[in-house]
């Protein structure tokens, strides 16, 4: 058995760090003796519920050099649920540490600094409470380089006031070179700052002049950051207040004395205009940042640039006019005197038209490498015009609304300076980032290649050769996200004999002709993903066979097309390695006999093949034997495999890598992986895998990589691996409900491989026992190791025992009389169930008479015509009647004759003269038989109306509809008696269940 992990609930990293974060911890995690704690150098805490830091906290790391503590007890304002905490820290809490140079008390509600060690190099006090800062919250700390305190009074962390920063009260901080003072609503920069100081960001404050003193000494000065002070808060991101003017005062020789600064963030301060003397004296200059002020007029004719020759960065982004949109744009003659500038951004400066006029001072600068245009409402671009600059990495046109390209001479300069302007609507002015990320992978690989053109999320809706002219070394193109539903056909790209990379997803490409791309003889990436409309329309074919004439062609993406049929039958290509096919329907097209059985063998040099999303239910056998032999990566990820034939991976003699993470997979048995397989990795996660065979891996001797997390095992067998866990790297349980049973093998085992199980100590939980569910496999309780059969048996017995001796005296006194009562009840209710049992055939009566006695001639009509008819003419069909006045006891009660007239009968007859007044023994008579409806599941009801005309009660208009023929009528004409006695013959004698209408009902069913 191995040793417990160090640093326990804790988990020790590469580099002496021991992570602790989100352990929702309350106090410093105190480590034994034991463990290696000189080893530790940075301790990390971020998240947890640690409010108190004592003095001996962290006397017993003696080599802690870094100490992180965000996010434990966060002020009002930044807290999730804005619950009030203050942190409380003892006096010699970090002075004890002796050898702390990094500590970080960022996002905690701290009023002051707390003592700190002469050793701190750098310290983050940001989104606190700390408010003022004077000569004696900084003692002797000499080597302090950076002070990061941002974020300590502003509308998330608000404090009805600003931050205060002392004259001088930093000045003792004689190696400070790093200042950052963000969002603390600060009104002027604080004086007498350390004349070694090199970064000073004080934006996003209410910083509304500056000065040449208020920089007075800081002649070290590299970077400085002031924007966000007087802000434009028509793009403001978050809470933006006016700032009372129209823009930052400047004086004009603010940054004359700093000769050494390389960078200047003048951004979001409402600028109309650069004055050419604030970039005097700033030959170092090399980065400025001039976005989101109002410099949309400037930029064309300003001469500020003219002596900046050293700038190689410049952000102009978002310089728009309000609710305008310009014709063109012609940048101004100073931008040529940049000749060191390497990366311009133009973005949102909103300027309809794009020629050779629009960037013609920037054509000669030799270094100039990327060039952002996103966002502008760009719809007519001469894209030809960036062949002529000499050194053009990037340029990124995505985001506007291109829909073509203009010729070269098409515009004259006259033309071009005519333009008028376009209002916008406010909707287009909502914030924007200033940057983008790649969308593709296939973007990303364009980063090492000499020249890319974005051109993504434009409206363009057809590609013309013309487009690129004198674009031939062109080597990435992204059209992605466009509206381009051309039926593609080996003409389209003729001017780019360079490109590489081609990236057209999201668009509805019609892949028809087998001639598509053939024009681009270097293209080694093309992404046709998302262009799954063309596959969508019902009996339209498409054709794969231009893959097999792009002989250089390494990475192809067919992902998310739902295709599906009516494809090429066979993908063929003796170059292709890599092949992304996921979010399409393999399972349906495997499903089609052997129609696309072969689809992928024909890609002979394939080595990756992704085939995640694809609804695959099942994989045979034979899907893997016709895979490419040369594959090495395949995807199978997010489909609905239950089942998989592990020894059909012999099909696949050079694969290395197997993902089937997110299907439905019960278990690894059906075999075990095959001897000779070179696979390294596999992946099972997210699975339902509640058991795994014996020496399933053993035979994969190159398995490095097994990820078993997310699944329902209950255990980690050694058996599982045999000789092959010496060469495992990464064995992944994690989110699997283990049974943390006292002495369980699994925990041996893990300690064994620690080293190769990601998250042990902390994220490798139990399942069960229900005390120890959702902890840590090593927080087993010693209280708990017992013998559990055991202990759960005699807790049973006792609790029997226990429950009885007390509830049967107490019954007894309390209800012993109700229980004889309900005793004797039950005895009475024998009888009664017995007789429910028995057949129909044994009850006395066919059918019960009720009628109203007091109404004589219905009484005669019973009398003389009813009984008549039914007793006395049927011969041996007579019928057994139940009258009152002749079949009832006497000496019984009423109630009594009724019941056991009702419950002795078959049917129940009620001769009625009306419907809509029924009272007395009528009633009664009708709740019983309706009674018996609910006890018996018996319909005993049966109506004889003997005046048709009269009115008729809902209940019998609902039965009529229901059940018509237990509802007869007698017959004014003699001519239909016959029939009615017929009727009502069968009435009574069949079950009102074969009456019922089967259109809305069944009737009662007897259970």
């Amino acid at each position: 058995m191995g040793t417990l992990p160090a640093f326990l609930p804790c988990e020790l990293k590469p580099q002496g760090l021991v992570d602790c974060n989100w352990l929702f911890l309350k106090s410093v995690p105190r480590f034994s003796a034991a463990t290696p704690r000189s080893n530790i150098t940075n301790l990390s805490l971020i998240s947890n519920r640690i409010h108190h830091l004592h003095n001996s906290d962290f006397v017993h790391l003696p080599n802690l050099r870094k100490l992180n503590l965000k996010w434990n007890c966060p002020p009002t304002g930044l807290s999730p649920m804005h619950f009030p905490c203050r942190m409380t820290i003892q006096p010699n809490t970090f002075k004890a540490v002796r050898t702390l140079e990094d500590l970080n008390l960022s996002y905690n509600g701290i009023t002051t600094v707390p003592p700190l060690p002469s050793s701190l190099i750098n310290l983050s006090l940001s989104h606190t409470n700390i408010l003022v800062l004077d000569s004696d919250s900084f003692t002797d700390l000499y080597n302090l380089r950076f002070l990061f305190m941002d974020g300590n009074c502003y509308y998330k962390n608000p404090c009805r006031g600003s931050v205060e920063v002392k004259p001088g009260a930093l000045l003792g901080l004689s190696n400070l070179t790093h200042l950052s003072l963000k969002y603390n609503n600060l009104t002027k920069v604080p004086h007498q700052l350390p004349p070694s100081l090199e970064y000073l960001l004080v934006s996003y404050n209410h910083i509304v002049k500056l000065a040449p003193e208020d920089l007075a000494n800081l002649t070290s000065l590299r970077v400085l950051d002031v924007g966000g002070n007087c802000r434009r808060c028509d793009h403001a991101f978050n809470p933006c207040i006016d700032c009372g003017q129209e823009s930052l005062l400047l004086h004009p020789e603010t940054f004359h004395h700093l000769s050494h600064l390389e960078g200047l963030v003048l951004k979001d301060n409402s600028l109309h205009m650069l004055n050419p003397s604030w970039f005097h004296g700033l030959a170092n200059l090399s980065v400025l940042d001039l976005s989101e002020n109002f410099l949309y007029e400037c930029i064309t004719k300003t001469t500020a640039f003219q002596n900046l020759t050293s700038l190689r960065k410049l952000d102009l982004s978002f310089n728009y006019c309000k609710k305008v949109s310009f014709a063109k744009l012609h940048l101004a003659r100073s931008f040529a005197s940049l000749v060191s500038l390497q990366e311009l951004n133009l973005n949102g400066i909103f300027f309809r038209l794009l020629n050779q006029y629009t960037l013609k001072w920037l054509t000669p600068l030799p270094n100039l490498h990327t060039l952002h245009l996103q966002m502008n409402f760009i719809n007519q671009a001469q894209l030809s015009i960036f062949g002529t600059f000499p050194s053009l990495r990037l340029v990124d046109l995505s985001d506007n609304r291109i829909s073509g390209s203009l010729v070269m001479s098409a515009v004259t300069p006259k033309e071009a300076d005519d333009g008028a302007q376009e209002s916008l609507w406010s909707g287009v002015l909502t914030p924007a980032p200033l940057s983008t990320p790649d969308h593709k992978s296939t973007m990303v690989r364009c980063r090492n290649l000499p020249f890319t053109l974005d051109l993504s999320r434009n409206n363009l809706v057809a590609i013309h050769p013309e487009m690129f002219a004198n674009l031939s070394h062109l080597q990435c193109l992204s059209l992605s996200q466009n509206c381009i539903a051309q039926a593609v056909n080996g003409s389209q790209f003729l001017p780019l004999t360079n490109l590489k990379v081609l990236d057209l997803s999201h668009n509805k490409l019609d892949l028809y002709h087998g001639r598509s791309f053939t024009e681009l003889p270097q293209l080694q990436a093309l992404d046709l993903s998302y262009n799954n409309q063309p596959f969508s329309m019902k009996g339209i074919g498409h054709n794969f066979s231009f893959v097999t004439h792009l002989s250089t062609l390494r990475y192809l993406s067919l992902a998310h097309n739902d295709i599906h049929s009516r494809v090429s039958s066979h993908l063929r290509s003796a170059s292709l390695v890599s092949l992304d096919f996921s979010g399409n329907s393999v399972g349906l097209m495997w499903g089609e006999g052997d129609l696309y059985l072969q689809f992928f063998r024909g890609l002979r040099v394939l080595s990756k093949l992704d085939l995640s999303l694809n609804r695959l239910h099942i994989l045979l056998p034979q899907n893997l034997a016709n895979l490419p032999k040369s594959l090495k990566d395949l995807n199978l990820r997010n489909n609905y495999l239950s089942f998989f034939n592990w020894s059909s991976l012999a099909f696949l003699p050079n694969l290395e890598v197997l993902d089937l993470a997110g299907n439905q997979l019960k278990a690894l048995a059906n075999g075990t992986l095959p001897y000779g397989t070179r696979l390294q990795k596999l992946d099972v996660s997210s699975n339902s895998i509640v058991s795994v065979v014996p020496a399933f891996f053993a035979l994969a001797l190159n398995l490095k990589e097994v990820n078993l997390s997310d699944n329902i095992l209950m255990t980690v067998d050694r058996s599982w691996f045999g000789p092959v866990v010496v060469n495992l790297t990464m064995l992944d349980v994690r989110s699997n409900p283990l049974h943390c049973a006292c002495g369980a093998a699994f925990v041996d085992f893990l300690l064994e491989v620690q080293t190769k199980v990601p998250g042990l100590p902390n994220q490798v939980k139990c399942g069960s026992p229900g005390q120890l569910q959702g902890r840590s496999i090593f927080a087993q309780d010693l209280r708990l190791c017992l013998d559990e059969v055991l202990s759960l048996d005699c807790f049973g017995i006792s609790l029997l025992a226990v429950s009885v001796g007390i509830a049967v005296p107490l019954l007894q006194h309390l209800c012993g009389w109700d229980v004889w009562y309900c005793f004797h009840l039950c005895l009475a209710w024998l009888p009664l169930l017995t007789r429910g049992r028995r057949g129909a055939q044994a009850l006395p009566y066919d059918a019960f008479v009720v009628f109203d006695k007091a109404q004589n001639a219905v009484a005669d009509w019973v009398y003389n015509e009813l009984r008549v008819r039914l007793e006395e003419r049927r011969g041996r069909r007579a019928l057994r009647l139940c009258l009152e006045d002749r079949d009832w006891l006497p000496g019984q009660t009423l109630f009594e004759n009724l019941w056991a007239s009702i419950y002795g009968s078959r049917k129940t007859l009620f001769v009625l003269a009306h419907t809509d007044r029924v009272s007395g023994l009528l009633r009664t008579s009708f709740l019983l038989a309706q009674q018996r409806l609910l006890e018996d599941r018996k319909d005993v009801v049966v109506l004889v109306i003997l005046r048709p005309d009269a009115h008729r009660s809902r209940y019998v208009r609902l039965r009529q509809r229901l059940c018509r023929q237990s509802v007869l009528f007698w017959p004014q004409q003699p001519s239909g008696q016959g029939s009615f006695w017929a009727h009502l013959s069968t009435a009574l004698t069949r079950d009102n269940r074969h009456f019922y209408n089967q259109n809305f009902c069944r009737g009662p069913t007897a259970e």
